[in-house]
């Protein structure tokens, strides 16, 4: 099915004699296809927490279909799934479709991040801001977009991150999207997405005004290595460019901004995190998830 999925030599061995986890995929599919409803319980079966829920969710898409680049074109959760892959955005919303159907509260979240340098990229999202507005300024020399869901725990009430394009779900997220050491993604195009700076989720109306920023890029980063990050010289300009591109970020994820025009914040900001880079490896600091 997908080509990121990759299997140890011993899982080689064992598929070759016993081939039906392959076969059980291929019928997770069907189901898929037919009846999202037993699809999702079936998916989901033995899981404890909401977490767990989405967990199964989303790693089986992330494990199952390929992400594809961005057409543009506009795909039903059906086509979707009969396609058996998407972009970012579409990915996102057929794990959307399935876990909606265990009841569990989400919203779409879109986020901004710090990419190397391509004047290609440039020229794209130039050309998509002059036909279809600067909306599409959310992608642009040093910078991209991606999307993503958050979900809500019921017990707790706290909202936690579930990313179908990378299979990252909860505290993994911080790791996989913010950590300087070796990350960990079943999408491998992931890894041009240096670290994001701006997110928002979706409000009442489908409005992109809830803004998640500082819970993940600040907060959950400085906690990734133990509140060892305020330390750094570079941390304070982090969080302040960060502040900094909040509004224009919101603004263009609106159709408000032309985040073109913040292209000098930017380039700022990915020389800060390459500082902040500098001050973990040079401390010697670890993930505390590590």
């Amino acid at each position: 099915m997908s080509t990121r999925c990759t299997i140890p030599l011993l899982g080689m061995l064992a598929a070759l004699v016993f081939p039906a986890p392959a076969a059980a995929q291929v019928a997770l599919y069907d189901l898929a296809l037919a009846d999202r409803a037993e699809f999702a319980r079936r998916v989901t079966a033995g899981s404890g927490s909401d977490l767990d829920r989405a967990v199964a969710v989303t790693r089986w898409f992330a494990e199952n279909f390929d992400w594809t680049a961005t057409d543009y074109e506009q795909r039903s959760v059906q086509e979707i799934l009969e396609r058996m892959g998407g972009n970012c955005d579409e990915l996102a919303r057929v794990t959307q479709a399935m876990l909606d159907e265990l009841g569990l509260p989400m919203r779409r979240v879109r986020e901004i991040n710090i990419q190397a340098e391509s004047e290609r990229r440039q020229r794209s999202a130039e050309g998509k801001v002059a036909e279809s507005g600067i909306g599409y300024s959310v992608f642009g020399r040093r910078h991209n977009d991606h999307v993503w869901i958050e979900i809500q725990d019921r017990d707790t009430g706290e909202w936690f991150p579930a990313d179908p394009s990378m299979g990252v779900v909860g505290d993994q997220w911080i790791e996989s999207r913010l950590s300087f050491g070796e990350r960990f993604s079943l999408d491998g195009g992931s890894a041009a997405m240096i670290a994001p700076f701006a997110i928002f989720a979706e409000d009442a109306d489908g409005r992109f005004t809830v803004n998640r920023t500082a819970p993940y890029v600040v907060d959950g980063f400085d906690r990734l290595y133990g509140g060892h990050l305020r330390a750094s010289p570079a941390w304070e300009e982090w969080v302040r460019l960060v502040d900094e591109l909040d509004d224009p970020a919101g603004g263009a994820f609106r159709g408000e901004t032309n985040l073109h025009e913040r292209a000098d914040l930017i380039d700022r900001l990915a020389e800060t995190y390459e500082r902040l880079r500098g001050y973990v490896e040079e401390a010697g600091l670890e993930p505390a998830s590590s």
